[in-house]
C-alpha cells in the first residue's frame, strides 16, 4: 500500500521540464539535459536575419521589417517546447518562452522605443483547431515583462496553406495578400514589436511588416521564440 501511495504522490506532485516535458522532482523547472543544451543564439548576430553570423546564410537579404531577434534556434528541446505550445494544448508554455524573448528584445533592441506589441494573426479555422493563437499568448506574456501595451491590430483574411508545409520557394507567395490591418486600428507613425512563434524564411513576418508599413507604421521589429539557422559543419583540420 505504501508503494502505491508513493507512486500516486510522485505522479501528481512532480513537475515537468519546461521545454521537453520530462518528469522532475517537485520545484524543478528544467531537466539536466535542457539546462546544458538549450540551443541559445549567442555571439554576434546578423542584423538582417537574426542568427549568429557563423550560421548566417542570408547574403544580407533585406526584409520589410527593421530587425528580428529570438532567444533560441528551432532545435532540440526548444522545438519540442514550441510543439507542446502550438499543437499540444500547453498554453502555459507561452509564459516561459516570453521571458527569454523579452531578454532577447532588451539585448538586441535596447535603443528602440516601442509604442506597442502586436502579433501574427490566425484565421478562423486554424484558431478553432487549437482554441488559441500561440503568437497572441506570447504577446500577452511579453507585454507583461516589457511593460508595453498589446494591440490586436492585424487580421488574417483567409486560411492559406500551412506555411511550414510549403516549400521554401513557395512560402513568400503563400502569404501574399493574406494579412491586413483592421479598419479601426491606428498604426500610423508607430514603432511596433511584431510577435510570432517561429521564424524560418521570414516570409510571414515580412508580409505582416509590409502591410503594417503600408498602413502607416514607422518601424516594425520582430521577435520570435525561435528561428531556424543551419549549423555550419566544423572542420576536421586542426
Amino acid at each position: 500500500m505504501g508503494k502505491i501511495k508513493n507512486i500516486i504522490l510522485w505522479l501528481f506532485f512532480t513537475d515537468k521540464c519546461t521545454y521537453c516535458g520530462k518528469l522532475l522532482s517537485c520545484g524543478e523547472t528544467l531537466c539536466e539535459n535542457c539546462k546544458d543544451n538549450l540551443p541559445r543564439i549567442v555571439g554576434e548576430r546578423c542584423k538582417f536575419c537574426g542568427v549568429a553570423k557563423e550560421r548566417c546564410k542570408c547574403n544580407k537579404h533585406r526584409m520589410r521589417y527593421d530587425g528580428v531577434t529570438a532567444p533560441f534556434y528551432y532545435e532540440g528541446s526548444v522545438a519540442d517546447g514550441i510543439a507542446r505550445l502550438k499543437f499540444g494544448g500547453k498554453d502555459y508554455m507561452a509564459y516561459y518562452f516570453a521571458k527569454d524573448m523579452a531578454q532577447s528584445v532588451k539585448d538586441n533592441f535596447s535603443n528602440v522605443n516601442f509604442d506597442c506589441i502586436t502579433f501574427v494573426p490566425v484565421a478562423g479555422l486554424q484558431k478553432r483547431h487549437r482554441d488559441y493563437n500561440q503568437s497572441e499568448l506570447l504577446s500577452a506574456e511579453l507585454g507583461k515583462v516589457l511593460h508595453l501595451p498589446v494591440k490586436n491590430v492585424m487580421v488574417k483574411l483567409y486560411d492559406n496553406n500551412i506555411q511550414h508545409e510549403a516549400s521554401q520557394n513557395r512560402r513568400k507567395g503563400n502569404v501574399l495578400g493574406v494579412y491586413d490591418v483592421k479598419d479601426n486600428a491606428n498604426v500610423k507613425g508607430k514603432t511596433i514589436l511584431l510577435v510570432d512563434d517561429i521564424k524560418t524564411t521570414g516570409a510571414t513576418l515580412n508580409e505582416c511588416a509590409k502591410i503594417l508599413k503600408i498602413r502607416g507604421a514607422e518601424k516594425v521589429y520582430c521577435v520570435t521564440a525561435a528561428m531556424t539557422g543551419k549549423k555550419v559543419a566544423k572542420s576536421l583540420d586542426n
